[in-house]
Formats: structure tokens, C-alpha cells, sequence
């Protein structure tokens, strides 16, 4: 317990050092502009925080489920949840080039711009389904959100950048704005998302973050960098 804590002080004071570093900052650039999401596929992606968000929404996830990865990209999550928990996994992306690496993996995945619906038949329904760092590229996250809700069968789930998290505070402190990537629409914080289903008429079943720790939970819409929901299904 005691390695337990002093691990999660020197997380805290790390992600306080690492945010005041912004008071000092001078290359405010935008990170990740692209043509389009072929050019973002034309490299594999896997960082630490992609490993990150696996983890955190594992647990979440039966052996065995049916599950819908939206914005699956290069099928790492497909890949992750095949080997860990046996489940069968299709893949949807804008990208073709996504999805032809997905294929490639042994996925089943197809291309489609779900800005325009998910258009899932009536009777397509999953155990799961996924939007992995998806909704705030979208034009419109609340109409594809509460679609994907009326075809599950256990939930949705959601993981989406801390808007709220202390070095992003610090960027508007010095007059810029979130420097997250280029092509998110959307920022919510921890508090914003919460509104946001409640406003759309959806229910949280679980968030977790990569704070977890019970004493650190109150501080988590300022020191967690990254949110994870579970949503329940709507009939």
C-alpha cells in the first residue's frame, strides 16, 4: 500500500512538473496536421498512451463478446482485444489504407464515414462497441453515440482526451488554445462529458482514468490526462 501511494505522489508531481513546463513554452505548434487519414495511416501509430487506454478499458470487456471497433484504424485495438479476450472483432475507418492494414492483420473491417450515421441494420447488434479517441473528430459524436447505443447489447464505450487536465488549463492561461491534434472538433473535460450524455439522454455505467487511486479520484478532472466511459445500452 505504501509503494502504492508514494507511486501515485511521484505520478502527480510528474504531471504537475510536466504541466507548468507550459508557462515557459515558446514552439507553439499544432501537432499532427494532415492531408486527410491517409496520409495519419501511412505510419503505424502505437504509442504508450494507445497501450493505456487497451488497459484501462479491458476489464470492461467478457471473454468471448461481439465487438464493433469504430475508427479502428490499423486494427491494434482489434488485435489487443482477439488475443485477450477471444472476442470477435469487426473494424470500421475512414481510412482505406487503415483498413487495408487491419485486413492484413486478419480483421474483418470496411471503409465508411459514420459523420453520415453508422447506418447499422436494424438487427446488427454487438456485445460492445468502441470508440477509441473517435468522437472528437466528429462533426455530430451525439447523433453516431446514441445510435451505437440502440445496437449493443452489454455497452458503448468511449475514451476521449481530459480537456480539463492541468496542462491544458496552463496552454488558455497563456492565451493558446489545447494543443491536442490538429483534427479534434470536440473538447470536453471530465465534467463536460459527464453534461453531455446526461443532456443526450444516455447513461454512464463506469469511467475510469489513468488516476484511479480512491484519494486521487476528487483530482482527477484536473490530473487525469485521459477519460474512459462506459455507456449503457438504450432500447
Amino acid at each position: 500500500m505504501r509503494r502504492k501511494i508514494k507511486n501515485t505522489f511521484s505520478k502527480i508531481a510528474n504531471i504537475t512538473q510536466e504541466s507548468l513546463s507550459q508557462l515557459t513554452r515558446k514552439n507553439w505548434l499544432f501537432n499532427e496536421i494532415v492531408q486527410n487519414y491517409e496520409q495519419y495511416h501511412s505510419e503505424s501509430k502505437i504509442s504508450p498512451l494507445t497501450l493505456l487506454r487497451a488497459e484501462l478499458i479491458k476489464d470492461w470487456i467478457k471473454p468471448n463478446s461481439t465487438v464493433l471497433d469504430i475508427g479502428c484504424g490499423e486494427g491494434f485495438m482489434m488485435d489487443f482485444l482477439s488475443k485477450t479476450k477471444k472476442c470477435e472483432v469487426t473494424g470500421i475507418d475512414i481510412s482505406q489504407k487503415g483498413i487495408q492494414k487491419a485486413e492484413l492483420k486478419g480483421f474483418k473491417a470496411y471503409a465508411k464515414d459514420i459523420d453520415q450515421g453508422l447506418n447499422l441494420a436494424n438487427d446488427e447488434n454487438y456485445d460492445y462497441i468502441l470508440f477509441i479517441e473517435v468522437l472528437e473528430h466528429l462533426k455530430y459524436p451525439h447523433n453516431v453515440l446514441r445510435e451505437a447505443c440502440h445496437h449493443v447489447n452489454t455497452g458503448v464505450i468511449v475514451t476521449i482526451p481530459n480537456s480539463g487536465y492541468l496542462k491544458w488549463r496552463l496552454h488558455v492561461l497563456r492565451g493558446y488554445f489545447l494543443r491536442q491534434t490538429f483534427t479534434h472538433l470536440h473538447f470536453w473535460s471530465i465534467n463536460d462529458f459527464n453534461i453531455f450524455l446526461r443532456q443526450i439522454g444516455l447513461t454512464p455505467l463506469d469511467l475510469k482514468t489513468d488516476l484511479e487511486e480512491t484519494f486521487v479520484k476528487p483530482l482527477r478532472n484536473l490530473l487525469a490526462y485521459q477519460q474512459c466511459w462506459l455507456i449503457a445500452p438504450k432500447r
